[in-house]
C-alpha cells in the first residue's frame, strides 16, 4: 500500500469518529497516519505493513485509554444527571401521597401516570404523605412517613 492509501484510511477513520458513536476510531486513524510516514521512509511488504499497523494501533489504543481515564477524572457529572438512567433512584427524597391504607408494610403511590409499590411503616392511611428514602430490587420504593 502507498502512503496516500494509509493517509486516506486515517482520514476516513478520523471522519468516522464524528458519525459512529464511540471514541476509539480516532486512535486507529492516528495509527494510519503514522503508518503513512513509515511507508514513505521504508519499503515494506503488505504483510509487514499490516503487522506494524497492528502494533501501532495497539499502542495508540492504550494511549487513548490513558487519555480518556485522565479526562474522566476531571469531568464532573451534573447533579441532576446522576440518576438519568435509573428512574427509581430519581424518586428518592421526594414526597408522595399513599393511594391506599398500608397493609403488611406495603402500599402504593402515584408517580406520573403509574402506581408504584412502596414499603413503609404500618398504620398509615390512604392520603398520608411519605418521603421515598430508597429503592429495593429496582421496583419497590422504601418510604418513611412525613412528620
Amino acid at each position: 500500500m502507498t502512503y496516500m492509501q494509509w493517509l486516506s484510511i486515517g482520514l476516513l477513520l478520523v471522519l468516522l469518529e464524528f458519525i459512529v458513536p464511540g471514541t476509539y476510531l480516532i486512535w486507529f486513524g492516528f495509527a494510519a497516519f503514522v503508518m503513512s510516514i513509515i511507508v514513505v521512509l521504508y519499503t515494506l511488504t503488505l504483510t509487514n505493513q499490516v503487522i506494524i499497523f497492528s502494533i501501532i494501533s495497539a499502542i495508540f489504543a492504550v494511549i487513548g485509554l490513558y487519555v480518556y481515564r485522565k479526562l474522566m477524572r476531571f469531568v464532573k457529572t451534573p447533579r441532576d444527571n446522576v440518576n438519568l438512567n435509573n428512574p427509581t433512584a430519581q424518586y428518592i427524597g421526594r414526597s408522595y401521597k399513599l393511594l391506599q391504607d398500608v397493609a403488611d408494610g406495603r402500599s402504593k403511590v402515584a408517580i406520573g401516570d403509574g402506581e408504584w409499590l412502596v414499603e413503609c411503616e404500618n398504620g398509615l392511611k390512604a392520603g398520608a404523605k411519605v418521603t421515598i428514602t430508597g429503592v429495593r430490587d429496582g421496583v419497590v420504593l422504601i418510604a418513611k412517613a412525613n412528620k
